[in-house]
């Protein structure tokens, strides 16, 4: 058995170029030193939140109640991030735009502008980081990693055809953060949304008892603009607590602890479609 350093992984990463290399970065930080599914999931669900604070992504992904996101939210929420686990494995190679066409076919059926595309890359880009802030107080990756993953996420965005993504991972945080303050709003298509949201985080991660308190530790994790945004009731004292203390301490498990074998999200979240999922085989068939 191939001995590995312990810190195999973030050696792997200070050596590689931050534009060139960004995929295998991207792939390093993601899936294997931050890809434990407990924390992979919630942080997804929340950028999810994050985009349907938005009337009008919540508007396309509510559809009066008939969304797949209200019908079949665990499946829904599993296809994107084999999505992602796509992309991290492939990137800009003729498979991995064989995955960004099969994403573009299913999302061609609705209107969406570019700005709102945008957005939601952004918050894939810049959701790390910002989270790192809110529970810890810094970032949570060094500037070489927040760059790679920039241009990863920047390299997808050109793949699927989204144009104006601001330059630098400074200037797609402020953009970010300047286009929520002018178009965050409460409405019922996304406080449905949110409540489904998380409900499929309780059913996965917390036995039957104890559903109800999963999703409030689920809203836990929101800042305090998401939640007023979802009018979802601010958590306790303790629930509070214990949300920051669960992030803080994965984070500090990630420093002080030796670095994962290979994973990705496709061995995580990929269940319903085998080990080697096939791209046309991901999303509601006929798509």
């Amino acid at each position: 058995m191939e001995f590995r350093h312990p810190q195999w992984a973030r050696r792997e990463i200070a050596r590689l170029d931050p534009v060139r290399d960004a995929r295998r970065i991207a792939h390093l930080l993601l899936e294997v030193r931050y890809g434990d599914p407990r924390f992979v999931h919630p942080m997804f669900a929340i950028a999810f939140s994050r985009q349907v604070a938005i009337p009008a992504i919540a508007r396309v992904l509510y559809r009066g109640g008939s969304g797949i996101i209200m019908s079949q939210t665990a499946k829904r929420n599993d296809d994107t991030l084999v999505f992602f686990g796509l992309l991290l494995r492939h990137g800009n190679s003729p498979e991995g735009m064989k995955v960004v066409e099969r994403m573009n076919r299913m999302h061609a059926r609705y209107p969406i502008p570019n700005e709102l595309n945008l957005y939601t890359l952004s918050t894939l880009a810049c959701l790390p980081q910002r989270l790192g802030l809110q529970f810890t107080g810094r970032d949570l990756f060094t500037p070489h990693e927040a760059l790679a993953l920039y241009h990863f996420w920047r390299q997808v965005g050109e793949m699927m055809n989204i144009h104006d993504i601001p330059a630098s991972p400074e200037a797609m945080l402020q953009w970010m953060l300047d286009f929520e303050a002018a178009e965050y709003a409460p409405t019922p298509d996304g406080h449905e949304v949110t409540l489904a949201l998380g409900r499929e985080y309780a059913a996965r991660w917390f036995p039957k008892p104890l559903q109800a308190l999963g999703q409030r530790i689920f809203f836990a994790m929101f800042d305090d603009g998401l939640r007023r945004t979802h009018r979802i009731a601010a958590p306790s004292l303790a629930e509070r607590q214990l949300v920051q203390a669960a992030v803080r301490g994965f984070v500090w498990s990630r420093e002080l602890l030796p670095d994962p074998a290979e994973r990705d999200l496709l061995e995580m979240f990929g269940q319903n479609y085998g080990r080697q999922p096939a791209y046309d085989q991901v999303g509601p068939q006929g798509a």
